[in-house]
């Protein structure tokens, strides 16, 4: 069985661990890196293209494999653009063509794992990253945390102080710029309420079966299912618990939020499914 591929997609600016780093941790086999230089001929455009070139250097080091894509064309700092170009990224991949031939180890194909760098690069890259992973199934965002900075504690206000004030990396900005607004839908209410009653009741030991997870939902007042008006009350059982496969454990299942490792033999919560109801309607 083929191992599936990674596709990382990440914005090169001012780092180079950031970038290269979690590519690495990854086992990238396709590197896709945004940077943009206005002007090469002056000092900083010279830097910025220093910067690009060092992390493409060291992930052909780390990664002697890999295939990186360069992404020049457009301002990093353009929102706008940055979200057109990952989701044509991600369009591209999806659409590749599955056949190819089994001894290309180099192949990467639609069915490819494709993870965005929410941390390296400008923070409109982030934005579009984390939105356009969220928008995009089977496509994750990451972030990465600074183990170890370059500049020494020591250091800080020599390089970021001014006339004795904390000034930072900006001295000056440019005027702001709103971001444009998509609609991300929040997950339904009582999906969430439901599963955290679920992860409750698992980590409380209790039995998990349909008809134990039915009551608690019945008695903590968030069970939908209703007979129909003249509906036969024989079966009721049998029809409740199809209605809690139906609208609950398949709808968990579907969005990632509970599964069913290997040698257990009830649904547990993932990563994901944590997330979910530490996070929405918590009151």
């Amino acid at each position: 069985m083929a191992i599936k591929k990674c596709v990382v997609i990440s914005c090169v600016s001012f780092e180079t661990a950031m970038n290269v780093e979690p590519a690495v941790s990854y086992g990238a086999d396709e590197v896709h890196l945004f940077h943009y230089v206005r002007d090469p001929t002056t000092d900083s455009g010279k830097i910025y293209d220093e910067f690009y070139s060092e992390v493409c250097s060291q992930l052909k080091d780390k990664l002697p494999k890999v295939r990186i894509i360069e992404h020049n064309k457009d301002p990093i700092y353009d929102f706008q653009l940055m979200f057109r170009d990952i989701l044509g990224i991600i369009n591209d991949v999806r659409n590749r063509n599955p056949d190819h031939d089994p001894d290309d180890d180099c192949y990467v194909g639609p069915d490819a794992e494709i993870l965005i760098n929410a941390s390296a690069g400008t923070s409109e890259f982030s934005a579009a990253a984390i939105i356009a992973s969220m928008m995009s199934k089977g496509v994750n965002s990451f972030t990465v945390g600074t183990r170890e900075y370059t500049v020494k504690n020591e250091d800080i206000r020599n390089l970021y102080y001014k006339a004795g004030r904390p000034v930072g990396l900006t001295e000056h900005t440019h005027s702001p710029r709103i971001i444009p607004n998509f609609d991300i839908e929040m997950p339904d209410e009582n999906l969430i309420r439901a599963l955290r009653s679920y992860y409750k009741r698992s980590q409380d030991g209790k039995m998990l079966s349909a008809s134990c997870i039915i009551q608690q939902l019945k008695d903590e007042g968030i069970w939908m299912y209703q007979a129909a008006a003249g509906e036969r009350k024989t079966n009721m059982k049998q029809k409740e618990t199809m209605y809690y496969q139906r609208h609950y454990l398949e709808v968990w299942i579907a969005n990632g939020w509970i599964e069913k490792p290997q040698g257990y033999s009830k649904y547990k919560l993932t990563d994901n499914g944590l997330v979910a109801i530490n996070t929405f309607y918590t009151n």
